[in-house]
Formats: C-alpha cells, sequence, structure tokens
C-alpha cells in the first residue's frame, strides 16, 4: 500500500541584522503586544518580505498604532534577528494513505494540506471573545475528547469486515477532518499523540469558515476552499453581508446561517450501510421547530448560537439577541453569534478545564423538559393502583436525548413514599458502582449486528432493536402501578426527576480504567405531587 513518509528535516538559518534593528526591536516589544504574545512571532521562521506582509497586515488591526516606517523597521528586526543554528525536527513517521478516497463515495474529497490553514490563537488576536468560547466547546474538543478516543480506539478492535474498519474511519474522519484531509491521520489504528497540534483541535476557526460546497448532507459531505496558512489566509465565509478585514478576504454565506450548516456534520449514518445512528439534523428537519417559513423557522443556530452563561436559549426559554463587536475593530451589531457549543455535556467539557461550559451544559439541560403527574382514578388500601408521568420535550428542536443515544442516558426516576417515609414504589435508581436500574424507564436507542444481538459498538451495527426518545414539542406517557398496603399511611408523597448523564459510569469506567472520573448526574426537571387515600 502506497506510503506517505513525512522526513527528518533540519534547517540552517544565517540572518544579517539591518541598521535600524534596534528601532524596530525597541518598536516590537511596544507595540506588537496589543493583540497577542510576543512569543508567537518570536518563534517563527520568515524572510524579510514575509515579515514586511505580516507587520502590514497587523497594522491594520488597531489604526494608527503602527505606521508604514514602523512596519518596516519592524520586519528588519524580526527578520534579522541573531539566531544561530535552529534545528527543526519533524519526528520521522509513516502513514497510511486513504485508499478508500478511491473506492467509496463518501470519502471523495478534496486533499488539504495542514499547512493552508490558520491557528486559531491567530484568530484570537481580532476575535478574542469567539476564541475563548470556542476554546471550552466540544468542537474544540472533538478530537482530544478522552472518552472519544478510548471507545474508538475499543471499538476498531473489534472491527473485523471491511465495512466495519470503513465505519471507525469515519469517526476519525469527523472529529478530526484537517488530520484527515491532510492525510496526517487515517483510523483509529494510528497513533493519537502523534497527530500535529492544528489538526488536533478539532473543529476549528478556520476550518467551519471555510466550508464553502455542499455534496451531501451528513457524514461531514462537504469541501473546503483553503488558503496559503497565515501569510495567504482563505476568503472567511461567515453570517454577515458587510464583513470587512484588513488580514483576510470575507464573503457572505447564507449557508452558514441555517441547520443544513450544522447537518454536514449532525447527521451520521454507518458509512458502509447507511444505518442511521446520529440523526440530529433529521430530527429537527421534520419537527415543528421548521416551519418551512424563513420568518418563523428555528434554525439549529438560533439556540446553539445564541447560548451564553445565564442565557440558556432553548424552545421553552427566551433566546434574546446577543448585541456586541464580532472583533475588536468592528463595528457594534445587533447581535453576534456565540461559539460555546456545548450541547449537553457537561462531562468532557469539566474533565477538559472548562467549568464555564460544563456549567452551560447543565443549564441547557435543565431547560430542555418539564414533567406532568397524571392521577388516575381513587386510591386506596389494599388496590393495585396506577400514576402516569407525562415526560414533554419542551425544549430541544430535536430528540431528547440526540446525538449518540446508545451511550447518552435519559430516565425517569420515580420515588413514591408514605407519611411514615416507608418506600411504596422506587424506579430508576442507581447502586454504589453507578449502574442504573434495569427496570428503570430508559430513554435511548439499543443497536444490533446483523445477528440481532444488542451492540454498543457502531461499527458493528446493522440495524435499530429499539428507539425511545422523546420528540420535540411532543411527549411520551410512562405508567406505574404500585400497592397500597393496610399501614401504609396516607398521604403517599410522589417524586419524579427526569435524570441525565453522557456516558453510563460502568461504560466510562471500562473506557478509562482507574481514571474514570465521577459522570455527574444531572437533574434535568423535577415534580412532586400527593395522593391522598
Amino acid at each position: 500500500m502506497k506510503k506517505i513518509v513525512l522526513a527528518l528535516a533540519v534547517f540552517f538559518i544565517m540572518t544579517v541584522i539591518p541598521a535600524s534593528a534596534q528601532q524596530g526591536k525597541e518598536l516590537f516589544e511596544r507595540k506588537c503586544d496589543k493583540c497577542h504574545s510576543l512569543d508567537r512571532p518570536l518563534s517563527m521562521d520568515k524572510d524579510l518580505e514575509a515579515w514586511k506582509r505580516t507587520a502590514k497586515r497587523m497594522s491594520g488591526y488597531i489604526p494608527g498604532l503602527i505606521s508604514d516606517e514602523d512596519v518596516g523597521k519592524i520586519a528588519d528586526y524580526l527578520a534579522g534577528r541573531d539566531r544561530t543554528e535552529k534545528t527543526i525536527v519533524v519526528k520521522g513517521e509513516t502513514i497510511e494513505e486513504i485508499k478508500d478516497t478511491e473506492e467509496h463515495g463518501i470519502f471523495q474529497f478534496k486533499k488539504v494540506r495542514v499547512d493552508q490553514f490558520i491557528d486559531p490563537e491567530i484568530c484570537a488576536s481580532c476575535h478574542p471573545e469567539k476564541f475563548e468560547q470556542w476554546n471550552g466547546s466540544m468542537h474544540s474538543k472533538a478530537f482530544t475528547d478522552p472518552l472519544w478516543r478510548s471507545a474508538t480506539k475499543l471499538f476498531f478492535k473489534d472491527a473485523k469486515k471491511p465495512g466495519e474498519v470503513l465505519e471507525m474511519k469515519a469517526c476519525v474522519k469527523c472529529h478530526t477532518p484537517l488530520g484527515f484531509r491532510s492525510y496526517s491521520i487515517s483510523s483509529p489504528a494510528d497513533d493519537y499523540d502523534k497527530l500535529a497540534e492544528l489538526p488536533a483541535q478539532g473543529i476549528f476557526c478556520n476550518w467551519c469558515h471555510n466550508i464553502s460546497e455542499v455534496r451531501r448532507l451528513g457524514n461531514a459531505g462537504y469541501e473546503v476552499e483553503p488558503g496559503g496558512g497565515e501569510d495567504d489566509p482563505s476568503t472567511m465565509l461567515g453570517p454577515f453581508k458587510d464583513s470587512d478585514s484588513p488580514y483576510h478576504p470575507t464573503r457572505y454565506s447564507e449557508l452558514h446561517t441555517k441547520s443544513d450548516f450544522c447537518g454536514l456534520c449532525h447527521n451520521v449514518s454507518h458509512t458502509a450501510n447507511e444505518l442511521p445512528i446520529e440523526q440530529t439534523y433529521e430530527e429537527w428537519k421534520n419537527g415543528p421547530y421548521n416551519t418551512g417559513d424563513p420568518a418563523t423557522t428555528v434554525n439549529c443556530q438560533d439556540c446553539h448560537m445564541r447560548q451564553r452563561p445565564g442565557v440558556p436559549s432553548t424552545g421553552k426559554t427566551a433566546r434574546p439577541d446577543n448585541p456586541g463587536r464580532s472583533c475588536i475593530n468592528g463595528p457594534e451589531r445587533k447581535h453576534v453569534w456565540t461559539h460555546y457549543f456545548v450541547g449537553a455535556n457537561a462531562v468532557v467539557t469539566k474533565l477538559l478545564g472548562s467549568e464555564k461550559h460544563a456549567a452551560m451544559a447543565v443549564e441547557r439541560l435543565q431547560n430542555a423538559a418539564d414533567l406532568e403527574i397524571i392521577k388516575s382514578g381513587q386510591y386506596g388500601e389494599k388496590k393495585l393502583s396506577t400514576i402516569k408521568i407525562k415526560v414533554i420535550n419542551s425544549g430541544a428542536g430535536h430528540y431528547l436525548p440526540t446525538g449518540l443515544t446508545e451511550v447518552r442516558q435519559m430516565w425517569l426516576d420515580i420515588k413514591i413514599t408514605d407519611a411514615a417515609g416507608k418506600t411504596v414504589l422506587r424506579s430508576g435508581s442507581l447502586d454504589k458502582s453507578g449502574k442504573l436500574d434495569e427496570n428503570a424507564v430508559l430513554y435511548h436507542t439499543q443497536l444490533g449486528d446483523e445477528n440481532g444481538k444488542s451492540v454498543i459498538n457502531v461499527a458493528l451495527a446493522d440495524r435499530i432493536l429499539y428507539d425511545h426518545r422523546v420528540p420535540p414539542k411532543g411527549y411520551v406517557i410512562e405508567r406505574y402501578s404500585f400497592y397500597i398496603s393496610p399501614d401504609a399511611v396516607s398521604p403517599l408523597k410522589v417524586e419524579a426527576v427526569l435524570k441525565y448523564r453522557s456516558v453510563s459510569q460502568p461504560l466510562a469506567r471500562k473506557l478509562l480504567g482507574k481514571d474514570a472520573p465521577e459522570i455527574p448526574v444531572i437533574d434535568m426537571v423535577k415534580i412532586v405531587d400527593e395522593i391522598k387515600f
């Protein structure tokens, strides 16, 4: 099989310092830290003309700060720094080329290079708020998520057939699109830790804002239009028609304002057999939030890109505008789209360092659903009685839960006690190991293999055995039966709690071993009532 070999490269840089270098050094240290740290440019190697272009571009960020004369002096200094021999080492490694690009339609995309894209920290120079929002998001953690990493490694071991292996490659294709499309990584068999820093940042600024062509909705069916890296940035596509930047070209993209954009990735089918696995976009498209009228349709962005701390922005809450600036020198706007992208993941966000993002995930979950207790008939001693719990999806534009729902768990925790504290009914409890009661009402999807056996490994999935979830603006009613004994003391107290966790504790322990964190269980909504008899 054809190999791509990355070689060890050693560069020797000899420079001559121009007379204006000292002045340039003083200007650089005094003026160039206003937008970014000085370490970044000092770590770069460019010739004089390249530094002139960079300094000229940077001078446009804060008008009046750096003059044209300053540009020349700063460039002279940066190009003429007295550096002795400097060695840049790229570890030698062999990466298997993705042969399937020639054989399978879903992998037929244009190859790109890592150096055609821009590090998010460069974007942060002009978009600091957006960078901070993104930096703790699940988009930024798509490839470094330890649960995803462990799961894909584990699942790949059991993938034997060509279609199963192909499906596992698709996991990498979506979670590090730059890594995959640059042929830097091809499957979970590769060493994740050897991936370069930029593609390891998952779904980053210069990737999303370069998506220019839709080939198919779902399974990352798009093309990007890269530029030439930091010194020749690509055209950035976005939601504003009047955007202008001294650094990069800009262009309005209607696609970036619609749910179709999100559907490019958040609609996942098995690569080989096309079994629907994650259908968040389809759930929205076929649901009540998509009215067919642009004036009344609530797109994914209208909830997920209006959320900020204290503003959950769900279907049951207000979704107010977020006034501000998209960049430090940009115009004041009535609304600026946020980039927190937390979804309902309070585990990985916290595990990888952002309490803020974790708290926002909890806040979103606690504004997604409602409960109603429905009493039926008369209640009395020595009678088999029933009660119904109505679970209402009042806040999500998709099913509850959504995404990888064979892993995620949403369930009802029901407790009925009499006035003396005696338990009459219990359902949905967790044992000391974190295992859920087997008789609990669990909202999830159960996948099956070709033999009809339950599986959690998406590569082996051949059919859906079971799908019990709550549709957007819909509800399900669960029925519970219990016996009121002669010694029961009236009234009965009914407590119903809708709970959620991103992954079960036993599965987290299987994936991460002794390093597994305690998976938080979020109370989404709680209701309490009494039954007199």
